[in-house]
């Protein structure tokens, strides 16, 4: 920085008459980053937004326009002990017949007790074992082998044992070897051998072992047997995992449809899209925030924390005013909401399932659910909705399916990607916006360049005056 005369003969205070004079020229400066700044808190509230608006599109409104999420089946079961039953949705509705006559169950062996002073680094031929014995462990219709050598010890045997796809273990606390298969059923079980047989004694995998054999299940569903080798069937949509035997006992699965499981999901969806229009309804609708421009440094410097913080919410809470792309999304979005759609020649719409606008214009289009016990407001009304369900739940299915693809498919025209505008799945400009703001970070240096360069030109013609005097 080069060396200033700041009127030691003029009696000047020259600085205060530069500061002052280039004071134009900061306040120019600062409208541009005011701008900045504005634009930096309003890319904040947009990607905030945006998030909540996707999750809406992806979750609650996705399940809303599939048919198949209107299918579900409700499923008892007269002995939950032995079965848990789930029917999906191309379940026939009724009464079922089952019986489970066996469970499946993978095979097990425990070895016998080895010497105590056995662990699994012994060496095989420790144990009387004879060099060159092959020991084969046959599972799935593999064979793997290990041939015993001087080296050989009891964890290589279990190496080979887990290679060919079995569980195998020695417990050094109890000197027993624990193998088992994966998976339950007779196609999984296994067999130990050797070319000595007479020497897997001396390993605890002679007559000394306690073997548990691998069993199928075996159901009559309906009048029908069947087999397998685990304990979960999955016939013509019913799922059934066995967890309990009792030949000759029937047990009665009842299936029918959901119904409160679907009037739960088309209120969750209206709480979610009630949530996510409110807070934009907040923000388009929001008090002008005029006469409050970001703060400079001087400026924070005389004010407390919170003081600053309130400052900031007032511009923040309505930086998205009148905004075009949020005002745009909020009249598409409620504008598909109540159209109506075409079902057997008739036409419907959420109203004719008491599902509709208040009467109360302050709400902005929130929707209110007829009969709805969470809602203060409506909650006394008859329940449309519910009754529709159970007396034509396919009609409900494909009106609110048809008008909820409505509202997806106008979220997703509003978040398709622009070239140099905006990105894919993306509510607002945030190419413009990042552009902008480039735009600025490059007038801000040029702005504070000259006014440097300003301040210079100032304090050296201060200077060649004093040398003057």
């Amino acid at each position: 920085m080069p060396v200033r005369m700041t009127g030691m003969i003029s009696g000047l205070d020259t600085d205060y008459l530069i500061q002052t004079m280039i004071e134009a020229q900061r306040m120019k400066n600062k409208r541009v980053e005011d701008k900045s700044t504005l634009l930096t808190w309003k890319q904040d509230r947009w990607k905030e937004l945006n998030t909540k608006l996707y999750k809406l599109y992806t979750e609650d409104l996705n399940k809303m326009r599939l048919q198949g999420s209107y299918l579900t089946k409700l499923t008892t079961s007269s002995n939950e002990s032995l079965v848990n039953a789930n029917a999906k949705s191309n379940a026939a509705t009724g009464t079922h017949t089952l019986q489970i006559n066996s469970l499946a169950s993978a095979q097990s062996l425990t070895g016998g007790n080895l010497d105590s002073t056995t662990t699994a680094s012994t060496k095989l031929t420790d144990l009387s074992i004879s060099e060159g014995t092959i020991i084969t462990v046959s599972h799935k219709g593999e064979n793997k082998t290990l041939e015993v050598t001087a080296d050989t010890t009891i964890a290589d045997f279990v190496d080979v044992a887990k290679s060919a796809g079995l569980n195998a273990n020695f417990d050094d606390t109890y000197k027993r070897l624990y193998i088992s298969s994966k998976d339950s059923g007779t196609a999984n079980g296994f067999e130990i051998t050797a070319s000595n047989g007479l020497e897997l004694e001396n390993l605890g995998l002679g007559s000394k072992v306690d073997i548990v054999n691998a069993t199928n299940s075996e159901i009559v569903y309906n009048g029908v047997t069947y087999t397998g080798s685990s304990n979960i069937f999955n016939i013509n949509g019913m799922e059934m995992t066995l967890k309990g035997e009792k030949p000759g006992e029937t047990i009665y699965l009842n299936v029918e449809s959901n119904t409160k499981g679907v009037y739960d999901m088309v209120k969750k969806f209206v709480t979610s899209y009630n949530d996510i229009l409110k807070e934009m309804n907040e923000l388009y609708y929001a008090p002008s925030s005029r006469g409050y421009d970001p703060l400079s440094d001087d400026e924070k410097e005389q004010m407390t924390e919170k003081e600053i913080d309130k400052w900031e919410d007032k511009i923040k809470d309505s930086i998205l005013r009148n905004d075009s792309s949020l005002g745009s999304l909020l009249s598409s979005m409620k504008t598909s909401m109540m159209t109506s759609v075409e079902v057997d020649g008739v036409r419907y719409s959420l109203s004719s399932f008491g599902i509709q606008t208040s009467a109360n214009y302050k709400e902005n289009g929130l929707l209110h659910i007829f009969g709805d016990e969470d809602d203060a407001e409506y909650g006394m009304r008859t329940d449309k909705l519910l009754a529709a369900l159970g007396e034509d739940p396919d009609k409900v299915m494909e009106v609110l399916s048809k008008i909820s693809q409505n509202l997806y498919s106008t979220m997703a025209d509003k978040m398709k990607a622009i070239p140099n505008v905006r990105s894919a799945f993306t509510f607002y400009n945030d190419k413009t916006m990042s552009k902008q703001q480039t735009d600025y970070a490059k007038k801000i240096a040029q702005l504070e360049a000259k006014l440097l360069e300003t301040e210079d030109k100032y304090y050296k013609q201060f200077a060649a005056m004093e040398t003057a005097m």
